[in-house]
């Protein structure tokens, strides 16, 4: 009589420990679907700051463009949802800012240079 209660205890068990990796497995699948989806294509991008030429990419933190590049000339804070920073440089122009360098939530989105 215990024997068949051991049994049937252990059999239970086993099945819930079945159910347990299957969930485990559905969340991992899961999981690994948002990050893929939330990975995006870096972008390399060769600018000429004061300092020379560098080469910038896309998710790269504002110190490390301001250690590249240098202190920028302009800064303009904007927010709608995300934190937006745009950084203007006067490499050629003492007057417009020729090379301009946008920021989302403190990593370097885009940027343009005339």
């Amino acid at each position: 009589m215990v024997a068949g209660a051991l049994l049937l205890y252990a059999i239970g068990f086993r099945k819930e420990s079945i159910v347990r990796e299957q969930i485990a497995r559905e969340l991992i699948k899961k999981v690994s679907g948002n990050l893929a989806s939330q990975e995006t294509e870096i972008q390399y991008i060769e600018v000429k700051g004061r300092k020379g030429n560098v080469t910038l990419h896309t998710g790269m933190t504002k110190d490390s463009v301001r250690i590249l590049v240098g202190k920028p000339d302009n800064v303009a804070l904007r927010s709608f949802g995300n934190a937006l920073e745009d950084w203007g440089y006067k490499i050629r122009n003492d007057y417009v800012p020729d090379l301009q360098i946008n920021f989302e939530t403190g990593k370097l989105k885009s940027l343009r240079q005339d």
